[in-house]
């Protein structure tokens, strides 16, 4: 009899007696595919008080089948309460409230009538823990729908309102005539984790794994993960689609029906902020000037549905003097476009990025060299700052510098500017004319565009080596053209909305910590443009 039970609440964690004919169950961790029409309601219910319940005497018992199985069965309840002493378990002591974790995602979405200029309508989730409301929905006065703030992902838990009940109504708004199709979407309801685990970083928690986008160029476009530690890499995909809907780009059903193919290399690396180990994933087979949205996918253990990171807008560049590379063995910060011949598109990339990297290398060495005379051992410059740090930022400064970010052209028209908003800091570099004559002399790019360093590039040196070395860094109208300066947010451009972050950099910040660049506030607002002639490359921090 305790079998039958135990098998009956495992299977059937809901209890369908408390529920009308218009209201749907829910199981535990389990999802719901469902299609709303225009202006309809859905109701459904889940509780956890039979799940609470599924705690069974630690006393041994036979079947009626068999005489022998009493072993067996008193291990399955001994596991069975060892995993109910484990308060993130499914299964807790008796009388406690297990929590609730509801999520919604919008697989797709009707389709507007011509010349309909507007974002479709959400779908709206409404929530009641009252059995005197067990059919929550716009109509009910006093009732809100749970707040949206990710297109197509709607996500509820009960820790500010605990309760073993739970009533659920998903309400599609009432359109015009003109609008075709329905809306489909996921419901998922779970005691253990949200059944679509949308991972968004939040600046507290570091644990949480994310992925940016380092650049692009014609044909490839190159990631990389947030740190991680041990041995053991986290198991994660990168998923590229297109034309995902804006009113559905954080659903990852949405996003699974553009699925696009392409072929991904995937690699550990020790580049980014404080060289710690993360994975890269190089996507090529891209089309040119193409707009492209990725995600990042990591499994989850216990049979979980995967779990998925913010969509990250990727495009293409259409030149084809820009090609992508990463892996340098000297220059190991760097990880985006360089210039290179727009006559030989298929030139071997990693002859490309060894001849970059060599050039480096050899410019670098005489401050090798001089700082090496300095007696780093015995002599202490600073607090906080020693020889080490001066190699490393002197190298990452003169590698940003030798090997500069190869940009597309800006299409910001600056009589549109919105004066308060950030800008890339880009500049246009004539034929024959590219700062390291080498570059001219190696490749002959023709004209070009080059996203600047950061400045803070600049700081670092200054801040890190011996005073005897007397760096400095430019400051006013000669910083602005030689440097950018890091920010963040939203600008106009052109009647549309551009946002600046990580993902699309309004500098050259070869894997700083962007929480280290708070000293990059630019004074201008639109970009900087300068026409540039070419010089020689010295140990002075003017470039």
């Amino acid at each position: 009899m305790y079998i039958f039970w135990l098998h009956l609440l495992l299977l059937c964690p809901w209890s369908i007696s408390a529920q009308s004919a218009v209201t749907v169950p829910l199981n535990n961790t389990q999802i719901s595919s469902n299609t709303l029409a225009l202006g309809g309601i859905q109701h459904y219910f889940f509780e956890t008080s039979s799940i609470q319940n599924l705690l069974v005497p630690s006393a041994t018992f036979t079947t009626p089948n068999t005489t022998n199985s009493t072993l067996a069965i008193s291990e399955i309840i001994s596991t069975l309460n060892v995993l109910s002493e484990n308060p993130n378990s499914i299964l807790r002591r008796a009388g406690s409230v297990l929590p609730i974790y509801l999520t919604v995602t919008v697989c797709s979405q009707p389709q507007p009538p011509p010349n309909y200029q507007g974002q479709v309508p959400p779908l709206q989730v409404f929530i009641s823990t009252s059995s005197s409301n067990s059919l929550p929905g716009p109509s009910i006065s006093g009732t809100s729908p749970v707040n949206n703030t990710h297109p197509g992902y709607i996500y509820w838990d009960s820790t500010a309102s605990p309760s073993d009940q739970l009533w659920i109504g998903v309400s599609a708004p009432t359109l015009t005539q003109g609008w075709t199709g329905n809306w489909t979407y996921q419901l998922g309801a779970s005691t253990t984790a949200p059944m679509h685990q949308l991972l968004v970083p939040n600046g507290v928690n570091d644990s949480i794994p994310y992925m940016t986008l380092d650049d692009t160029d014609n044909n490839n476009a190159l990631f990389l993960t947030s740190s991680y530690q041990g041995s053991q890499a986290p198991n994660f995909t990168v998923m590229i689609t297109s034309q995902v809907p804006t009113e559905l780009s954080y659903s990852e059903c949405a996003a699974q029906k553009l699925i696009q193919s392409h072929p991904v290399n995937y690699t550990v690396t020790s580049r980014g902020p404080f060289n710690a180990t993360r994975q890269q994933a190089y996507v090529s087979g891209l089309s040119p000037a193409t707009k492209y949205t990725a995600y990042y996918i990591q499994s989850r253990p216990n049979n979980l549905p995967s779990a998925y990171g913010p969509p990250i807008d990727v495009l293409t560049k259409s030149e084809t003097n820009c090609r992508l590379v990463y892996g340098l063995s000297f220059c190991d910060q760097v990880a985006y476009s360089v210039v290179t011949s727009p006559n030989d598109p298929g030139a071997d990339i990693w002859n490309l990025t060894a001849s970059y990297d060599q050039n480096a290398q050899q410019i670098f060495q005489p401050f090798a060299t001089a700082l090496s005379q300095f007696n780093c051992d015995t002599t202490q410059y600073s607090l906080v700052r020693n020889c080490t740090d001066c190699y490393n930022d002197y190298k990452n400064w003169i590698c940003s510098v030798l090997i500069p970010r190869c940009s597309s052209p800006s299409s910001f028209n600056q009589a549109d500017a919105n004066t308060n908003g950030p800008s890339q800091a880009l500049r246009e570099v004539p034929f024959n004319q590219s700062r390291n004559p080498w570059i001219d002399q190696t490749y002959s790019p023709n004209e070009w565009t080059e996203l600047l360093p950061c400045i803070d590039l600049c700081y670092r040196v200054v801040q890190s080596c011996p005073p005897f070395m007397q760096f400095n860094c430019p400051y006013g109208d000669i910083a602005l053209s030689q440097y950018g300066y890091w920010q963040a947010g939203s600008a106009t451009q052109n009647g549309t909305n551009v946002t600046f972050d990580v993902n699309n950099p309004t500098c050259n910040r070869m894997g700083l910590n962007t929480s280290l660049l708070v000293l990059s506030k630019s004074p201008l607002s639109k970009p900087v443009w300068i026409l540039i002639t070419a010089m020689t490359i010295s140990v002075s921090l003017l470039i």
